[in-house]
């Protein structure tokens, strides 16, 4: 069938583009995406900070939710008609095709698509998870963008005695505190210097890194425990960073790279990340900043690459 796909075109440049998708395989179903939102990796793309081996144009994208047109003849528990969370490849195109394990269903009711993007909360659910969380840990935050709040989210919930929110952006802070951060501290600001003092003097248990710049990054010398758990969350593709190994040795530093890559079968996370977020652990309305129609993409990757009016997260609608 003829399908229509949001393209990588050249540096800066997204277009619309058609395609021809096969009927699925096996053990495949087919969806009709109602909504593809944009993540960071795709940011990279679009800045050129990441390429793909076969260059311009290609189809990428994997968060979506859409509705399940055909079913293959070995699929189980999915039928046609059923809204489904995706992950996987080529979720920019208005159809695909992935395996039954890339899909978990969602109530029948949900119309407001944008909401229901699932694969951003796996990634959170997978580093609390590797994050070895014991109940009654001081945990911070560092970066609150839209994967640092879903973070805040998790780990209000996860039997912690404290949440510490630390970010640039007051009004981020301020989300973090509306999702339940216990404290939240601003480094730019005198206010903040001098609570970052009292982190350094009573260190926390675990510290995860959301911000992906080497300032950010740097925090946890001071502010995490000797044997403290460090969770590297973000990517940090744009640049190497530096790192003391003498100080993560002397100090005895549990560290995790919190990527997909650390979970060999990270799909399995789908269907239990669906229920929490039906459960309201993770709420994604406050985030979603940005939703435009999949024919606005050029000037919705414009505003997310730039992160310009206000950009926390973007989606597309078909």
């Amino acid at each position: 069938m003829q399908a229509t796909g949001i393209y990588f075109t050249g540096l800066h440049q997204v277009a619309l583009r058609s395609f021809e998708l096969p009927d699925p395989d096996l053990f495949e179903v087919q969806i009709a995406l109602r909504a593809s939102a944009i993540c960071a990796m795709d940011q990279a793309y679009y800045n050129g900070i990441i390429s793909v081996a076969g260059g311009y144009p290609f189809l990428s994208g994997h968060e979506g939710v859409g509705v399940v047109q055909k079913v293959g003849a070995r699929v189980t528990g999915l039928r046609e008609g059923d809204l489904v969370a995706a992950i996987g490849g080529g979720l920019f195109g208005q159809y695909a095709n992935l395996h039954q394990s890339r899909v978990a269903r969602l109530r029948p009711d949900i119309t407001d698509y944008q909401n229901w993007i699932a694969e951003p909360v796996m990634c959170v659910m997978n580093g609390l998870q590797w994050s070895q969380i014991v109940p009654g840990d001081r945990a911070a935050v560092v970066g609150t963008g839209y994967m640092g709040l879903l973070l805040v989210q998790g780990l209000v919930h996860a039997l912690t005695s404290e949440v510490v929110a630390i970010d640039v952006d007051p009004r981020r802070l301020e989300l973090a505190a509306r999702f339940g951060a216990d404290r939240t501290i601003n480094p730019t600001t005198a206010e903040g210097q001098a609570a970052l003092q009292e982190l350094a003097a009573d260190p926390v248990d675990l510290l995860i890194e959301a911000a992906g710049v080497q300032s950010g990054f740097d925090l946890h010398y001071d502010i995490l425990r000797r044997a403290g758990r460090l969770t590297i969350f973000a990517a940090h593709r744009d640049a190497d960073r530096l790192v003391s190994l003498a100080a993560w040795h002397s100090r005895g530093y549990q560290v995790y790279n919190a990527s997909p890559s650390i979970t060999p079968e990270f799909h399995k996370l789908l269907p239990p990340t669906v229920r929490m977020m039906e459960r309201g652990v993770f709420d994604m309305r406050p985030l979603i900043s940005h939703v435009r129609p999949a024919a606005e993409a050029q000037e919705l990757f414009d505003i997310a690459a730039n992160h310009r009016d206000g950009y926390i997260k973007g989606v597309l609608l078909w």
